[in-house]
C-alpha cells in the first residue's frame, strides 16, 4: 500500500541541494547489497530520510544497484554525481503515547 507520490523534477532539484553538503552514510563495496548493508540504509533513511550512499563499483554494477535500492527500501533515486547516489524516504512520523 505505497500511496506516495513521485517526487517532481523541482523537489528533486531541491533535495539534490540539501544533500551537497552531506557525507555519505553508507559505502558499497564489492559484495554489493547483503542483508547488514540494507539494514543499515534502513537504519539511515529513517533517521535522517536524505542520505548519501558511496558505491565501489563500476558504472553499470552502480546503476542497477541505484536501481534495487529504491526498491527494496521503498525509497527514492534523487540522483547522483560519480560514485555517489542520492536517495530519500518520507520520515515517519512520530505517533502521541
Amino acid at each position: 500500500m505505497d500511496t506516495r507520490k513521485p517526487l517532481s523534477s523541482a523537489e528533486k532539484k531541491e533535495l539534490r541541494g540539501i544533500a551537497q553538503r552531506l557525507k555519505p552514510h553508507v559505502h558499497i563495496g564489492k559484495n554489493g547489497l547483503s542483508d547488514a548493508v540494507l539494514a543499515e540504509i534502513e537504519m539511515a533513511l529513517t533517521k535522517n530520510g536524505l542520505i548519501k550512499i558511496r558505491f565501489d563499483a563500476d558504472r553499470e554494477r552502480m546503476q542497477s544497484l541505484c536501481a534495487s535500492i529504491p526498491q527494496k527500501t521503498s525509497s527514492e533515486y534523487v540522483g547522483g554525481v560519480g560514485r555517489v547516489g542520492v536517495f530519500f524516504r518520507d520520515m515517519p512520523e512520530d505517533e502521541a503515547i
